[in-house]
């Protein structure tokens, strides 16, 4: 994929959770200056700049759907759905040797190395976002997404840049870091609110990116074309979750989360590589044989009795 591309999506993807520590008005005011601007800050590694790159409007309709978002959603479901995944994480970290030694890992073949190597990022990651403000319906209901990708979008990039470094190819400093800091932006045509540029990365083929100007902001002309549509559909869906449709769907969810609690909570008493493998084999050949579990009931299986 080429760097545009990836800034594109990158941008798109932290947008819709937001953030920003930039004063407005010292930002840039041209297409392209917005775009180097931004691309620069990301490498730099404050995706806060991000928040404040979105026209005014954006960022208040963005703040509104979470807050409301947060005051409809069952507080005992949000609560059990974190609890649960955060006792998953906990099993991968701490089984994760036992995990390594068993069969089912081995029927990675030649993807092992890739999964070993992202073990560790992927439980960091989750353990980062499990223990920031999106964890708390009562925190979730007044978040400030500005703060929290200076402070949680910032610590989640330097994971990924810190991963990276630990591997042979630095994919992350020498795809993602490199070009962007060698990247090059030219006004191709402009005309009102609309402008295509032409960006071009080391190593890269030049190509088009055409931004729109809203309230003051030069944003992706799809991003722009399609805002208000996506807005609509988001808020649709917010305003179905009423106390009548949670509760018909409450059960079911719980049902679902006390089944996940209960292999986990088994799976934790895993003593050896022999132990782990045995359990995983009751719970897949459940799942197969039947489909899931009714809630609470722990898979068949049960563990060896650890030699003394």
């Amino acid at each position: 994929m080429k760097m545009t591309k990836i800034l594109i999506s990158l941008s798109m993807l932290m947008v819709l959770m937001g953030s920003g520590t930039v004063a407005d008005a010292a930002f840039p005011s041209t297409p392209d200056a917005t775009v180097l601007h931004v691309s620069r800050q990301l490498a730099d590694g404050h995706p806060e700049v991000l928040w404040n790159a979105l026209p005014p409007s954006y960022r208040e309709d963005l703040t509104g759907l979470t807050h409301d978002f947060a005051g409809k959603m069952d507080p005992e479901v949000w609560n059990k759905t974190f609890a649960v995944t955060t006792k998953a994480v906990k099993l991968l970290k701490d089984k994760k040797a036992l995990f390594f030694q068993t069969s089912f890992f081995n029927m990675a073949g030649e993807k092992k190395d890739e999964i070993a190597g992202n073990w560790d990022t992927v439980t960091t990651t989750l353990d980062t976002l499990l223990s920031s403000d999106v964890s708390s319906l009562e925190k979730l209901q007044q978040i400030d997404w500005k703060h929290y990708l200076a402070t949680t979008g910032a610590e989640l990039m330097k994971i990924a840049k810190d991963a990276s470094a630990a591997t042979e190819d630095n994919a992350y400093e020498k795809d993602f870091l490199a070009k962007v800091r060698g990247m090059k932006v030219k006004v191709k045509e402009s005309s009102g609110d609309s402008a295509t540029l032409v960006v071009s990365s080391p190593n890269e083929e030049p190509e088009d990116m055409k931004l729109m100007r809203v309230e003051g902001r030069w944003v992706p002309a799809e991003m722009a074309e399609e805002w208000e549509k996506k807005m609509t559909d988001a808020r649709a869906k917010v305003e179905a979750l009423t106390p009548e449709a949670m509760a018909q769907q409450k059960m079911q969810f719980m049902m679902f989360l006390g089944m996940a609690e209960g292999m986990i909570d088994q799976l934790n008493q895993a003593q050896s590589a022999e132990q782990l493998e045995q359990m995983l084999g009751g719970i897949f050949g459940q799942f197969m044989k039947s489909g899931p579990a009714s809630a609470g009931e722990a898979p068949a299986a049960e563990p060896k009795t650890p030699a003394p």
